[in-house]
């Protein structure tokens, strides 16, 4: 599935990197710039059509936010049973956040860092409905 999910992601990364080369370079904080240049890599912002992120992108990586996170899976037939949303850094350590119905709205606590990765899921079948990544440097 992590194969399958890279290889239809690729395009889109490929273009979010492009995109993240045209603009201005991140605000640096003071601990960032202690960081390996490794460490401060961004992680580029991405959301698909059903579920998005707010704040979408964090400046840096020592104090979590709270996030507001919105699904609308309502196109995508779910069926009664609804949405879960699981929450993680990568596919090994994701957790259920919030389960709802096919649309909906759920705050974080103050966790949130850049790196952070939303997935939607359809309740019954467990079938990814769409995922949102939260943008920034990267996060050790």
């Amino acid at each position: 599935m992590l194969l399958k999910r890279a290889l239809i992601l690729a395009p889109f990364i490929v273009l979010l990197a492009a995109c993240q080369e045209e603009s201005a370079p991140p605000l640096q904080t003071s601990s960032s710039a202690s960081q390996p240049a490794a460490a401060r890599a961004s992680t580029p912002a991405s959301s698909s059509s059903v579920i998005s992120v707010t704040p979408a992108s964090l400046q840096d990586c020592d104090n979590g936010v709270a996030a507001t996170v919105k699904w609308d899976a309502s196109k995508a037939k779910v069926t009664t049973n609804g949405t879960e949303i699981w929450v993680g850094a990568d596919d090994a350590s994701m957790q259920l956040f919030s389960a709802g119905g096919a649309s909906g709205e759920a705050k974080t606590g103050p966790w949130t860092h850049p790196g952070t990765h939303f997935l939607l899921k359809n309740k019954q079948d467990g079938k990814s409905l769409g995922e949102a990544v939260v943008g920034g440097p990267a996060c050790k």
